[in-house]
């Protein structure tokens, strides 16, 4: 269930002074309340909405919005909330989503690192995620013996269709125990194809 909506809290207050009620004409004085909007999701405060102005005579007690004021007052009041800034706590969500891609972006870029070189310099147990033969199909291949100039793995004899999800079918007992080689270079071949798209290593 996702929480989510929108809220408001007071940004600043004050006293207009000098001014005419035009309710009740014998107020020389004004209270001000500056209201913050800002959205939400999951309670943490999103971006700002906009702001609500309310004034009320000390005198009658009216409230007025800002629209229905003389000219005289609004131009007073403008001047008062010139300096009514957004807490800096209304971004907050904004900045987590920030530093949550900006991890994504350097992990991503980290992983991809990390396969180039585990191609390059290969392990025993590096295990690659392929894109099969049967188109829609995903698999893996795991590396038992490193020489020279050949790598020899072993296959995965489960298929899955979702290309995030093979790391569920990397099992043990699903891998077969007759081992096929190729040369340093159809490995990085492949890798370059994007048919070996993962390099996964312990």
């Amino acid at each position: 269930m996702i929480f989510y909506g929108r809220k408001a809290t007071t940004i600043k207050e004050g006293r207009l002074v000098n001014v005419n009620c035009p309710n009740c004409e014998d107020g020389r004085t004004m209270r001000y309340s500056i209201f913050g909007k800002y959205a939400y999701l999951y309670w943490i405060p999103m971006f700002p909405l906009g702001k609500e102005n309310i004034l009320e005579c000390t005198n009658c007690h009216k409230t007025f919005d800002l629209k229905s004021l003389p000219n005289s007052i609004k131009e007073k009041f403008n001047i008062e909330k010139a300096d009514a800034k957004y807490p800096i706590w209304y971004f907050s969500g904004l900045a987590v989503l920030v530093l949550l891609i900006s991890f994504a972006v350097y992990t991503s870029k980290k992983d991809d690192e990390n396969d180039k070189r585990y191609i390059k310099e290969p392990m025993i147990g590096d295990v690659y995620s392929v894109e099969t033969s049967q188109s829609g199909y995903y698999s893996t291949m795991k590396v038992n013996k490193v020489t020279k100039d050949s790598i020899f793995v072993i296959y995965n004899d489960v298929l899955i269709d979702r290309k995030s999800k093979v790391y569920k079918i990397d099992k043990a007992k699903n891998y077969t125990t007759e081992t096929d080689g190729y040369t340093r270079s159809e490995i990085q071949s492949l890798f370059d194809k994007q048919t070996i798209y993962e390099v996964d290593r312990d």
